[in-house]
């Protein structure tokens, strides 16, 4: 087998596209060498194994320049040095999701960009400080508490800091037919990082993929009401997708809406159950709201592609 220049092989990947990059990591040690840096963007690593920290650094070290997704093992606590060499190696990160406390946060928040996402998963409920969380709540960051579990995500509320900056949250709007499909996401959706569904907008397959086409960066989604199809859709075709929270935990005004709130229940629970066992889904669980009636929310955990 000839082998070409290192000359000659620097100026081809030179010229070569960062997404045509990866097969240059199996030529020869010299092209692993050049391209090991601009090919890994996104790091999964696994819950069922014991992952050190020793570990996760060596990789960070190898492949961080280019990396813009990690996922660490969930409820394995890091120290705050395995933080700062991520967020000092990783310079396109957007988002991370572990298991770190929020007191690891704040001391950590020198080190962060404005523009990365975190989202911190099974933490133990008496380490949840608002205290800590507080700093995050400002023109540029915005912080979203899970309604059924000790977890929380933290956001950039503005993507690029501007007078006009764009709409990365929507937590609430006015039900109208169409308001969703013909005004919201067309005109907010390619910039919403957390949205949060009226509980008349059904996540039917429809919904799901008008999301997938208008919601590029999405990362955190509430449905009050869901069909199996709709959860289905979103799997297989929103890749950035990490969070989804089912059910509604606004107090029921109407008596008449009973009725309807028992059907969606029923409803919620067998849409939830279908995509318990999806290759993309590492947790779900429920918590049951303190009402007067039974209200149950679910937590699915997603592993985001993107």
């Amino acid at each position: 087998m000839i082998s070409l220049p290192n000359e000659l092989l620097m100026q081809i990947i030179q010229s070569t596209d960062d997404q045509n990059l990866s097969e240059y990591l199996f030529v020869c040690k010299y092209t692993f060498q050049l391209v090991r840096q601009r090919v890994y963007r996104k790091v999964i690593f696994p819950d069922n194994h014991n992952i050190s920290e020793h570990q996760v650094i060596s990789f960070i070290t190898l492949y961080g320049n280019s990396i813009e997704t990690i996922k660490l093992p969930q409820a394995h606590h890091f120290s705050d040095m395995l933080y700062q060499h991520i967020l000092t190696r990783c310079p396109r990160l957007n988002f991370l999701q572990s298991s770190i406390y929020p007191n690891q946060l704040r001391k950590l928040n020198s080190f962060m960009r404005p523009s990365t996402c975190f989202m911190a998963t099974e933490i133990p409920i008496h380490l949840i400080s608002h205290d800590d969380l507080d700093i995050f709540h400002s023109n540029v960051q915005t912080t979203t508490y899970f309604p059924c579990c000790a977890s929380f995500f933290i956001f950039p509320s503005e993507l690029v800091p501007e007078k006009n900056s764009p709409l990365t949250q929507i937590s609430h709007y006015f039900h109208h037919p169409g308001a969703l499909s013909n005004a919201i996401l067309p005109t907010f959706g390619s910039d919403l990082i957390a949205l949060t569904l009226n509980p008349y907008d059904v996540l039917t397959a429809s919904v799901a993929r008008l999301i997938v086409s208008k919601c590029p960066r999405l990362r955190y989604l509430v449905v009050p009401a869901v069909k199996a199809e709709g959860l289905w859709m979103l799997l297989r075709w929103c890749h950035t997708l990490a969070a989804i929270i089912v059910g509604d935990d606004e107090q029921e005004e109407e008596e008449d809406d009973n009725p309807r709130r028992s059907f969606t229940e029923i409803e919620n629970q067998r849409s939830v159950e279908t995509i318990q066992n999806h290759k993309r889904v590492w947790c779900v669980h429920s918590s049951c709201l303190n009402t007067t009636e039974k209200r149950t929310l679910w937590h699915i955990g997603i592993i985001p592609r993107l």
